[in-house]
């Protein structure tokens, strides 16, 4: 199994174990920052923000819109469509920390921005 495939079969563990209501979001954050710790501060902050917005409106596009993070931040782009918005937002995140960021990840990230035309 490939990483990009592992986190994505966690992450579906993690949701069903974090299931609905208000702990869910707190859930999620803590297995994403165990997975990803390199990304915490204002990126992880901004990632975990657009996620419990989406999380509000549509919890299996949000799921999968996480799924498609880590794969991007795994250097491992999915190649998941995403929204002109997302990229933005993920445009936006990325820039937030670049200062705390690895930059072959900050590199690889806003590549992938420009490429979908949000820079």
């Amino acid at each position: 199994m490939l990483p990009a495939e592992k986190y994505k079969t966690d992450l579906d563990q993690a949701l069903r174990r974090a299931g609905p209501g208000n702990g869910a979001l707190a859930s999620i954050r803590g297995f994403f920052e165990r997975e990803f710790p390199s990304v915490r501060g204002e990126t992880g902050d901004a990632l975990m923000a657009d996620f419990a917005d989406k999380w509000r409106s549509d919890p299996s596009a949000a799921a999968a819109w996480l799924g498609t993070v880590g794969t991007i931040i795994m250097r491992d782009y999915d190649g998941s469509p995403l929204s002109a918005l997302d990229w933005a937002g993920l445009r936006e995140a990325f820039a937030a920390g670049s200062d705390e960021l690895d930059l072959e990840l900050l590199t690889y990230a806003m590549a992938l921005v420009l490429e979908h035309k949000a820079l």
